[in-house]
């Protein structure tokens, strides 16, 4: 398969030698002090002083625990101040207020602003060590609407990129604003005014800035006002990154002054040479061969750029792999930010959609973000989820479970009773087929039953995992109360709780997974890309000429070494969890030893993932 291959790595072992480790401070701060008028909320009881609390929480804390704001006198302001060292300074700050009364437990507490999925913004000043006082809005800026409130505001934006790309015409295309300043009405067009020169970052001069000056209708005092530009009615532009309040709209806040906001370039997008052969590409091989359920026709590429319905791709049935599908291709200009992502359907459902992400395969949830290089043409092509064939068997593998059923007790308060009682194992290798109790009971199908070792109450069973499973799984066991269903109940622990394991190596058969304690759900670690200290890679001191080393291994992995912090580093194919089997057993499975040949020296070990 044509997969393209990433390489991390753990650096765990010094002999005869010292290392230092540097860090370094974050230099960004701004005393920020945030407020936040109450009166509507206690007028309206739902939210009482001295019982309900109000917190602001924000990217200032990475949308933890936030900070509780302290009522000012007999006012019902509340107010308090931080130090942003999370914030950079010059960048966007975003934030939402935080009512503890029991009427807005279904939203957390968290304020509901003109557009729900947004938050309040503002940017940072540029110098570290700045004081921002916020302006003090009502609570979901839910105040009396204020005339004083009812400004000019006047809105600016770069039609050039838009003109370059072909997608705007002066004179025939139309360009608006819409926001909650014109109750998201679109009747505000904007006109061109050639007096205003913009140079862009090529030294290019355009004029193409549209402009248009309309008065606010009345809102909440130092409301959130979120806004987009939109061409020929229809077309929104949609905004990403800094300049968005993160819910897809451009941002300011209410004033009793008026306003005149900063040109902007259409789409965040600035005028700059135009790139005429782009196109994405997503190698789907690992999909194929995991998913029985992959529907190949159904895959689309979604994004800010081409529409966040999805564009279908396609692919070549007659290339070396046939599982590359790729996109149109499209014309976009140097620099541009495209935010995007991948999506596929099932065959047996064709709602149920399967999102890709950046890293998605170690727990990512973001989208692919591509800056546009300036080349002639260019093709980007991504792994669905970043997924690395050495998280998944190729082959089918022969796993060995056991329990040990002593003492077990189900969550639903059954005790076990080995005389009458069946036990099950359930979990990703079979993917997690039905528990049996319910309206229409469900037997496990076969080859799942654990089988009791004489009368020692250790049961086990050996699984077939098919290829495609993953290399660390979930699995859980479950008691079939009196033999009564033909499958488990899924009584081991809470939903959700599993234990976790992984096949570290492809040179036994059976591997045999460490005894496993009924309700006690123990996950071993995995040494990968989002736990790089999952290889537990250990070195002791030399003796007789060699030094040993132990790691928890699996395929994929292996060990190199050299003389250098800086390298090179000579790769030890030998130690590759796909056929290394040296080592012993261990409450996390197979621990790889070796000892390794030293001639003295300083001697650096690391454990490394090369895809």
């Amino acid at each position: 398969m044509n997969i393209k291959s990433k390489q991390f790595s753990l650096l765990a072992g010094l002999l005869l030698g010292a290392a230092g480790i540097i860090t370094s401070h974050a230099a960004n701060s701004t005393i920020i002090t945030f407020s936040v008028d109450m009166s509507t909320n206690v007028a309206n009881a739902n939210f009482t002083p001295g019982t309900d609390t109000i917190s602001v929480h924000g990217t200032f804390d990475g949308w933890t625990t936030g900070i509780v704001l302290v009522q000012q006198g007999s006012s019902y302001v509340y107010t308090n101040s931080v130090n942003d060292t999370d914030d950079a300074n010059g960048g966007t700050l975003y934030y939402k207020f935080v009512n503890s009364n029991a009427a807005f437990s279904g939203t957390g507490g968290y304020e509901n602003l003109c557009d729900s999925g947004g938050n309040r913004a503002v940017i940072l000043p540029s110098v570290s060590g700045s004081s921002l006082i916020l302006p003090t809005p009502f609570y979901a800026d839910g105040g009396a609407a204020s005339t004083d409130y009812a400004t000019n505001i006047t809105f600016q934006v770069d039609m050039s990129q838009r003109i370059n790309l072909g997608l705007f015409t002066n004179g025939v295309n139309s360009v608006d604003v819409s926001g909650n300043f014109n109750s998201w009405g679109q009747s505000n067009p904007l006109t061109n005014d050639p007096t205003i020169m913009r140079t862009n970052q090529f030294g290019l001069v355009t004029s193409n800035v549209y402009t248009g000056t309309f008065t606010s209708v009345a809102v909440s005092p130092n409301a959130h006002m979120a806004y987009q530009f939109v061409i020929d009615g229809t077309s929104y532009e949609g905004i990403s990154g800094p300049a968005s309040d993160e819910g897809g709209n451009r941002f300011f806040t209410a004033s009793m002054n008026a306003q005149t906001l900063p040109v902007v370039d259409y789409a965040g997008a600035p005028y700059a040479p135009v790139v005429t052969n782009l196109q994405f590409s997503v190698d789907m091989s690992l999909v194929a061969l995991t998913d029985t359920n992959f529907n190949p026709a159904s895959v689309t590429i979604n994004g800010d750029f081409m529409g966040w319905g999805g564009t279908p791709m396609t692919n070549n049935p007659t290339a070396a792999n046939t599982n590359i599908f790729t996109s149109p291709i499209y014309a976009d200009g140097v620099g541009a930010s495209i935010n995007y992502q991948y999506r596929y359907t099932l065959l047996s459902n064709p709602n149920s959609i399967v999102y890709d992400h950046a890293n998605g395969a170690n727990g990512g949830q973001g989208n692919r973000l591509f800056v546009l290089p300036n080349v002639s043409s260019t093709n980007v092509l991504s792994v669905f989820n970043d997924a690395v064939p050495s998280a998944y068997l190729f082959n089918s593998v022969a796993v060995t479970f056991s329990v040990d059923m002593n003492g077990a007790v189900g969550t639903e308060g059954h005790v076990f009773n080995a005389s009458a009682d069946n036990v099950y194992v359930n979990g990703q290798f079979p993917n997690w087929y039905p528990w049996a109790p319910g309206a229409n009971p469900m037997p496990a199908p076969p080859g799942f039953q654990m089988v009791e070792v004489g009368t020692s109450t250790i049961y086990t069973n050996t699984v077939i995992f098919p290829g495609g499973s993953p290399v660390d799984f979930s699995y859980k066991y479950g008691i079939d109360i009196n033999a009564a269903l033909g499958g488990p109940d899924d009584d081991e622990a809470a939903s959700g709780l599993n234990h976790g394991r992984v096949v570290r190596t492809l040179a036994q058969s059976p591997y045999v997974l460490p005894p496993d304690k009924f309700g006690n759900q123990y996950n071993e670690p995995f040494f990968g890309s989002a736990n790089p200290s999952g290889g537990n890679l250990a070195v002791g001191g030399k003796s007789g000429g060699s030094v040993p080393v132990q790691w928890l291994g699996c395929p994929g992995a292996r060990l190199a070494y050299s003389g250098s912090l800086k390298g090179p580093w000579q790769q030890i194919l030998a130690t590759d969890g796909t056929n290394w089997s040296a080592g012993f057993s261990s409450t996390n499975g197979l621990v790889s030893q070796t000892n390794w040949p030293t001639a003295g020296g300083n001697v650096y070990f690391r454990l490394i993932k090369p895809n």
